[in-house]
């Protein structure tokens, strides 16, 4: 049976922050195609995924994804960036790291996700995202066309996503730990 702590308001915190951060890092980004864009958001749920597991990536993508839409333009995306974001993070962290970290700065002794785990679920993290904003394109813009168009700014999101937080993730993981 897997651990069903509460969540405590020390994780709604970090959540609340990490979610703000993840709005921040999306608004770093190079518009391509209609609705589509190459940002740092993915990076950043990648690096939460791999850092903080499943609970923490999950929340604050589509917290954060969803807030960035809704405050930058981008309303009619906004649902489906929660639920997309949302389940992106939620897969990236468990395949890498679980649903949530035995403890809030995990030492090496053990460590918690291997760079194998990591790519598995960043690029099961990606085609969910690729298929979810398929999916969002083609009923905001009406075409499916455009939206197929979007499909390499989305894979490209995606793999600089994953570059940067196979990167970060580790050095992030050891300043947590001092």
């Amino acid at each position: 049976m897997p651990d069903r702590r509460k969540l405590t308001l020390q994780d709604i915190v970090y959540i609340g922050v990490l979610a703000s951060m993840c709005a921040i890092a999306t608004s770093i980004k190079i518009p391509v195609g209609v609705g589509a864009m190459v940002h740092l958001g993915t990076a950043f749920m990648f690096t939460v995924a791999m850092t903080f597991g499943g609970l923490y990536a999950g929340l604050s993508a589509a917290i954060g994804s969803a807030f960035f839409d809704l405050l930058m333009g981008f309303s009619p995306y906004t649902p489906w960036s929660f639920v997309i974001k949302g389940i992106a993070g939620l897969i990236a962290g468990l395949i890498a790291h679980g649903l949530c970290p035995q403890e809030k700065f995990p030492t090496d002794a053990r460590p918690s996700w291997s760079l194998v785990r990591t790519m598995i679920g960043c690029v099961a993290a990606a085609l969910w995202t690729l298929a979810g904003y398929i999916l969002a394109w083609w009923q905001v813009t009406g075409s499916l066309s455009v939206a197929l168009a979007n499909i390499p700014a989305s894979l490209l999101t995606s793999a600089v996503g994953l570059i940067v937080a196979v990167i970060l993730a580790p050095k992030l993981k050891k300043a947590l730990r001092r």
